[in-house]
Parts: C-alpha cells; structure tokens; sequence
C-alpha cells in the first residue's frame, strides 16, 4: 500500500475521480487541488475516500499570469500539509503544479515518486513565439524529474512528449469504468432526430455551424447539456430557435444514462481551423460514452477522433465548419442511423470501458 497524493490544478473532474476511486481500494490517497468557478465540484464523488481533501486555492482558467500570485499565496499552506505527510507518490495534472511542488520539496528535502498526467497538448508545445519557447525549455528541465507520465491520447507522446520524457509513458484513455457508469436506459423514439452536444461548452465555431445548419429545419433538435466559455452563445441560440433547447449543467454518474437515451446522434465536432494540434489529437471521453451508450457520432475530418470514428463505423465525419458537409452528413448520417448503431454494437468493451487498463496502470506506477 502506497500513500498518494494528488496535487491538481482544478478540482477533480471524472477522469481524475475514476483514478481516486480506483486506487483508494489498495493505497491512501490524499487530494490538494486549486478551485476554479468554471469547474463543477463533484467531491461527494470521492471525499470518503482520502485521508485529505482540501482546495488550497482559487484560480482561473486561461489567466495565466494572475495564476502565479495564487501559487504563491498558497506555498506555505501546501508546505505545511507536504512537510507533516510522507507522500510515495505524487500525482500532478501539468508542469504548474509539477514546479510547485519541486519547490516544496526543495525546502522539505523529501524524495517521492512523481507522475504527471498530461489529458491535454497545450498550446506552446507547438507554437513558436517566445514564450512558447521559454516554456519549452523550463519543462524540459523539469521532466528530468519527471518518473512517470500518463497521457490520454498516444499522439501526445508522439508528438511532443517523447522528446523530453525517455521512459515508457502509460496510455489511459478517458474510459468511464464500469462501477462508475450508469447502466444503459432503453432509446428514447423521438419525432425528430435529437443531436446531442455533450460536456464541457469549448468549441464556438463548431456550436455556430450546427445551429446555423438546424435552426430551420424541421427535421432536427440540438440537446446542450453542460456549461463552460460559450455558455452564452449555445443560451443566445436557445432563446431564439425552439429546435434548440440547452438544459444547462449534468452530473455524469447520475444523469448519462437519461441523457445518451434521448440522443440520436452525439455531435462531436472540435475546430480543427483554429491552430491548436490539441483539437486534432486528443481523444475526449465522450467518444467512449457514445460507445457504450450505443449513441453515432458526427464529429470533424482531419482529427485522430475522426480517424477512429471512420475506422470502427460508428459515425460520420465533415470538414470544420463548412456548413454544406454538415448539413449532407446529418442527413446521410439520419438515413442510415440503424446501421451505425449496429457497428456500436459490436464494439467490444475493453474499447470504451477502462476496468483492465486501472488495473494495468496500478502495475505501471509500482514498477
């Protein structure tokens, strides 16, 4: 038995939860994180299961200069809690959190196992301005201390991380486990063909290309399930269109089931226009709820998600944002529905439920 801590740059969302709640059956698991208003809090989730739970912070997202005042201001409140706990492993989610607890350490004189997960690529790890630059650089001195890495999408490593971490990283896509997940509800008939958007509120121009693609037409309804940056734009089309309907925040462990019965089709669609490599390599947990709810997909072409949805036929793929190709896939898509929810069914589970590839991961971090 490991005693581990979680150092977290949010609250815990559902991927962090399922680790929690997986190691807690053989390990003491402890939880630091900073809190984000953006982020919903989903303790009752995991709280029985630590030793400690405790925010040690506020920040907020994309404001990443006024994050450093906050670290600062809570150095001697995680110094306190680091220097009175002996921690085997740490567990942070990016390199903010990685210096900050080097730092502490630094003081401490305490060696620990660290991992970090990387759930995304961010931004300077392939652009060229100066301060991606100057970021490179730090975190490639930094994952020198670095013993493991988790990434949730292989491409991660392929095309960034293998350059600065040499070790054998371990791959955990963002499968739901078992427990954790509702069992499946029986589909809902609808009169109209119900086009889920599901989670975290992120991609606009995408939103802009369904809503514009619909909004007339008889045929569709837009279900919006969830909240974050363009929570404003999916209420503005809300308000106006009566085929589109936004139901606002979910919890996924207790309303998944309802809400992937209703649906149709998960509209999936990232902004592959914008720059960010991340939209056209990261594999979100959506594709594997839409596995195992047996829900098609429509998601962009050009994307490592597009290829996989092609690959397994379980949806269809369009150019980002090119309103024409949207509105022939939903069609397309619509006609032959049945068939797509055939190819799910034989989809098998180890593809979208993550229960072996835990048990796999606790192997990595002990070894």
């Amino acid at each position: 038995m490991s005693n581990i801590l979680f150092l977290l740059s949010h609250q815990p969302n559902p991927r962090f939860i399922k680790q929690i709640d997986f190691l807690s059956t053989n390990n003491d698991i402890s939880v630091l994180y900073y809190h984000r208003d953006s982020l919903s809090d989903l303790s009752y989730q995991y709280k029985e299961k630590c030793l400690i739970n405790e925010s040690i912070g506020n920040i907020q997202n994309g404001n990443y200069i006024g994050r450093i005042g906050n670290y600062i201001k809570s150095i001697l409140t995680l110094y306190k809690i680091i220097k009175n706990q002996h921690f085997e492993k740490i567990i942070v989610n990016n390199i903010d959190t990685l210096f900050m607890y080097k730092i502490l350490t630094l003081l401490s004189k305490k060696q620990n196992k660290i991992i970090i997960e990387i759930s995304d690529l961010r931004a300077h790890t392939y652009k060229e301005d100066l301060k991606s630059i100057v970021i490179r650089f730090i975190e490639g001195l930094i994952f020198k201390t670095v013993d493991k890495m988790i990434i949730t999408s292989p491409k991660f490593y392929d095309l960034y991380y293998k350059n600065i971490f040499h070790k054998r990283p371990f791959i955990l896509e963002n499968k739901p486990l078992n427990k954790m997940i509702p069992e499946r509800l029986n589909k809902i008939e609808n009169e109209k063909i119900i086009i889920g958007i599901v989670g975290m509120l992120l991609q606009e121009k995408p939103y802009e290309a369904l809503f514009e693609t619909i909004k007339n037409d008889k045929r569709f309804e837009v279900h919006i399930y969830g909240k974050g940056d363009y929570k404003n734009l999916v209420e503005k089309y809300a308000r106006k269109y009566s085929n589109i309907i936004y139901f606002g925040e979910y919890n996924l462990f207790q309303d998944s089931a309802r809400i992937y019965a209703s649906l149709d089709i998960l509209y999936m669609s990232y902004d592959t226009t914008n720059g960010s490599l991340n939209n056209k390599v990261a594999l979100p947990n959506k594709l594997y709820e839409a596995m195992y709810f047996k829900v098609p997909v429509i998601t962009s072409k050009d994307s490592y998600l597009g290829e996989l949805v092609n690959q397994y036929k379980i949806g269809m793929t369009f150019e980002c944002c090119n309103f024409n190709e949207l509105n022939a896939t939903l069609t397309e898509l619509s006609l032959n529905i049945d068939q797509y929810r055939q190819n799910l069914e034989l989809i098998p589970e180890d593809m979208y439920l993550a229960d072996n590839d835990y048990k796999s991961l606790e192997i990595y971090l002990n070894s």
